[in-house]
């Protein structure tokens, strides 16, 4: 798998914030469930991919290939930091300085990892990747394996010549 820079990663995750910025200022509680739910479920939708990663052109993949009948248990269990870290922000003071230095320590893991995953990703065993293979690369799972020839009467090599 090819790992994508953290860049482009922070691109999609800027396009999210905003969407959860704008979901957060509805009133009272509403506000505070839909973008705390927006954050959990992000990833689980659009075939894999939040609207920032949509719109930017990544997508996460699971590292042991379950199938999309984990989408949403995927994006729930990477997404639990980002949800602590949004509580910790709602905390006045003392979350306004653990909130960003949980998130902060996210982007610190991805640096580090040569992967480029964060602790998210580590605990769903997950990985964000480009959405269109790049030149040269095989797409080794999505492509069928060619069937073998039928042996025998009527194969290939058993045809009458004319």
């Amino acid at each position: 798998m090819r790992r994508v820079d953290l860049t482009t990663r922070a691109v999609a995750g800027l396009v999210d914030l905003l969407i959860i910025i704008g979901l957060a200022r509805l009133p009272d509680v509403i506000g505070f469930l839909s973008a705390a739910g927006y954050i959990l479920i992000r990833d689980g939708l659009f075939d894999r991919r939040s609207i920032g990663k949509k719109l930017i052109g990544l997508r996460v993949q699971s590292l042991e290939d379950s199938g999309p009948a984990l989408i949403y248990r995927d994006s729930i269990i990477r997404n639990v930091p980002f949800v602590l870290a949004y509580f910790l922000f709602l905390m006045p003071y003392a979350g306004w300085i653990f909130g960003p230095l949980a998130v902060g320590a996210e982007g610190l893991i991805a640096i580090g990892d040569k992967g480029g995953m964060r602790l998210g990703d580590m605990l769903a065993r997950t990985q964000v990747v480009p959405e269109a293979p790049v030149q040269g690369e095989k797409k080794a799972a999505l492509e069928p394996r060619p069937e073998a020839a039928p042996t025998g009467a009527n194969g290939p090599l058993d045809m009458p010549q004319e």
